[in-house]
C-alpha cells in the first residue's frame, strides 16, 4: 500500500497497463486513474503533467468529491458532480490540473 506521505510519483508511462490495453500515456492531464494493489502505488491518481515528450508521467494522489464549486481556489469545471481532485498530505483538496484546451 502507498504511504499516506507519498503525494506525488512520476513513472514511466509504459510501466503500467490500462484496463484499456493502452499505457499511462493514454492519460490527458486532469484525468484520474486507479492504480492497484500491486503496482506498489496503489489508490486513486490524477495525471499532474507529461515530462520527456510523453514518456514519463507524474501523478498526484487524488480523492472524489462531490462539490469543489465552495472553494474559489479548488472550484473546477465539474463542480456538482463526482470527479477527481489531488490532495495534500493532509487530506486538503488542491487545484485540479487540467490541459490548457481544457481550462479555455
Amino acid at each position: 500500500m502507498t504511504s499516506p506521505e507519498t503525494r506525488e510519483i512520476t513513472i514511466d508511462t509504459w510501466s503500467i497497463e490500462l484496463d484499456n490495453g493502452e499505457n499511462l500515456r493514454d492519460l490527458n492531464i486532469g484525468d484520474a486513474v486507479d492504480l492497484h494493489t500491486g503496482t506498489d502505488f496503489d489508490g486513486l491518481w490524477i495525471a499532474k503533467e507529461f515530462i520527456d515528450q510523453g514518456a514519463v508521467i507524474t501523478l498526484q494522489a487524488a480523492k472524489v468529491v462531490e462539490n469543489c464549486g465552495g472553494d474559489a481556489v479548488t472550484s473546477c469545471r465539474y463542480s456538482g458532480t463526482r470527479h477527481a481532485h489531488p490532495v495534500d498530505i493532509n487530506g486538503r483538496v488542491l487545484r485540479r490540473p487540467e490541459t490548457a484546451a481544457a481550462s479555455s
